[in-house]
Formats: structure tokens, C-alpha cells, sequence
């Protein structure tokens, strides 16, 4: 989602979105076996022969503030999120506390806080993450990896006006991350903000078809397009049944009690207006998934009339 950032020492990510994956020069304070076999293991990826390799050059060498570096990023290999935000913190404390030293590693300092404020909020910690991720924001206003995160953190604390701040940042500095595109359509929607929720969602789609958060895209984009056909809207008919449509197709239909009166309604929705197009075949298999999804819908006789009395003409 993110580009990686110029590091002189690459060293390749585990899962998860954060993007740095990238050590400069930490120094290692010594040439010992232990402190050499951690950095190995690290610049291999070998995450799981890291963490206990560089966990046992500390145990020999607890000065040796480098190796918090190399530990953190291996727990950030392994997606243990916990860990990574206290081995970064650590590497942040140990060089911020020698003036010479910080002003040394200046660059890996900055990066070490960034990559502790996204950790520990993937961690779960989100009351300890937000002061962390505001602090890095403020720090690069750039970075749109720390403002999509402190995009997701303040909207589940509830603050809606700064998640889409920082969504806004995200789609400022990086449009082509498309998650972010979606997550502002989201917050626009739940604004009751129908034009500017559109069209974030319709960018959102034209980045990622196939998104993780294609369908609700779909969803929501239908039900703003429906809103709109009490003005005998074509256009906007014709926008909510490709949505609808497209909605029904995707893959990551959930099947839940929401996914199915939500997949319910789709059909309905193309089962009238296949109807009217005359495309009879087409009506049919919409309202008889219609019923199937919904059998104790208000909608049901109506539905069952229609399919009992040929109620199309091609």
C-alpha cells in the first residue's frame, strides 16, 4: 500500500501494512557473535532465528542500544505488534539520551517513533497509540502512511472531523492508496453527505475493483444512487443498478444476517428494474433469490403475484 522509504539497509516486512522495512545505519556497538548473528538474521528475514538471536546479544551486551533496532523490526517481521513497539521504544530511549548520538542518528530516531506509533496501535493499544501517532503526523506532515493510521485510530475513538482530516492527508500526499479513498466515502456516507461520499467511493473503485471493501463501496454507492430516483432520475437508476449488480458479484458478500438483507434488496431492486428493461429471465432469478434470501419479507406476495402471473413482457 505504501512505498518504501530511502533506507541505506533494506531489510524485506512481514505482514500488515507498515511500510518502512527498512534499517539505516543502526550501529551495532560491538563486532560480538551474538550481536553479528542477530544482525544476520535480520537482513536474511529470517524473523523467527532473529528475535532470540538478537534477544541473546542484548543479554550479552545491554548497552548495545542498536541491537533494540534489529529485535523491533524481527517482531515487526512476526506481526507481533506488542513487542516491535516496545523493542522501538527502547532503541528511542537508549540514542535520544545521548545528545551526540541523537543528533547521529537523527533520521533512524524519527523512524524508530513513527514505526513505534503504528505498532502500538496495531497492537490494540489505541490510547497509547494516538499521542504516539499525532506526535509522528506533526513530525511529517508528509508521511501518509502515519496519517492513514492515525486516520483509522481517530475514527474508532470517535472522532469522525479528525479521521477525515487525516484521511483527506492521506488522499493529499498518496492517492493512489485507495483504502483511504474508501474509508473518507465511509465517513461522508455516515455524514449524510451523499455528493462528496459518491465520490470518494466511485475513486475508491476505479483504484481497487477488486478491494477488500469493494462490496460495501458497491453498497453504499447503490443506496446513494437510490436516494436519488425519487426524482425520476435515469441516470441515477441506471448508477444504482450497475452498483446493485456489482454488489451481487463480489466476492466478499458476507453471509451474515446484514449480508443477506442486504444481498436481499439488491435483488429486488434488479428484479424490478430487469422487469421493466423486459428482460424477464433476468427478473425472474432476481426475485426468486429475493425469495429465498427473504422469505418473511413484506415484499413476498407481491413478488410471488409477479412470478405466478408472468408479470414481464419482453
Amino acid at each position: 500500500m505504501f512505498g518504501r522509504r530511502n533506507r541505506s539497509l533494506r531489510v524485506a516486512v512481514g505482514p500488515g501494512l507498515l511500510g518502512l522495512g527498512l534499517i539505516g545505519a543502526a550501529p551495532l556497538q560491538d563486532d560480538s557473535a551474538e550481536a553479528a548473528a542477530c544482525e544476520a538474521a535480520v537482513q536474511a528475514s529470517d524473523w523467527n532465528g532473529a528475535v532470540p538471536r538478537c534477544e541473546a546479544a542484548l543479554v550479552a551486551d545491554p548497552d548495545g542500544f542498536g541491537l533494540h533496532y534489529f529485535l523491533a523490526f524481527a517482531h515487526q517481521g512476526l506481526g507481533a505488534w506488542g513487542p516491535a513497539a516496545d523493542a522501538f521504544e527502547a532503541f528511542v530511549a537508549a540514542a535520544d539520551d545521548d545528545g551526540d548520538r541523537a543528533e547521529r542518528l537523527a533520521d533512524e530516531i524519527a523512524s524508530a517513533r513513527r514505526s513505534a506509533a503504528v505498532a502500538r496501535f496495531r497492537s490494540g493499544d489505541l490510547e497509547a497509540a494516538l499521542p504516539l501517532l499525532e506526535r509522528a503526523a506533526e513530525a511529517d506532515a508528509t508521511d501518509a502512511e502515519t496519517w492513514f493510521w492515525l486516520g483509522v485510530a481517530r475514527e474508532r475513538s470517535g472522532d469522525a472531523a479528525g479521521a477525515e482530516a487525516a484521511f483527506e492527508a492521506v488522499t493529499r500526499e498518496a492517492p493512489e492508496v485507495a483504502d483511504a479513498w474508501f474509508l473518507l466515502g465511509r465517513l461522508r456516507y455516515r455524514g449524510d453527505d451523499p455528493q462528496a461520499a459518491r465520490t470518494r467511493l466511485e475513486r475508491y473503485l476505479e483504484a481497487a475493483p477488486d478491494g477488500a471493501f469493494a462490496a460495501e463501496a458497491h453498497w453504499m454507492a447503490a443506496s446513494i444512487a437510490l436516494g436519488e430516483t425519487g426524482e425520476e432520475s435515469s441516470v441515477a437508476a441506471e448508477a444504482a443498478s450497475r452498483h446493485f449488480a456489482a454488489y451481487l458479484e463480489s466476492a466478499a458478500l458476507s453471509s451474515d444476517a446484514s449480508g443477506r438483507a442486504r444481498a436481499a434488496a439488491a435483488h429486488y431492486f434488479l428484479g424490478g428494474t430487469t422487469s421493466e428493461a423486459g428482460d424477464c429471465d433476468a427478473a425472474r432469478a432476481h426475485y426468486e433469490a429475493f425469495l429465498d434470501l427473504a422469505p418473511a419479507d413484506d415484499r413476498v406476495a407481491e413478488v410471488r403475484q409477479f412470478l405466478d402471473g408472468g408479470g414481464c413482457s419482453p
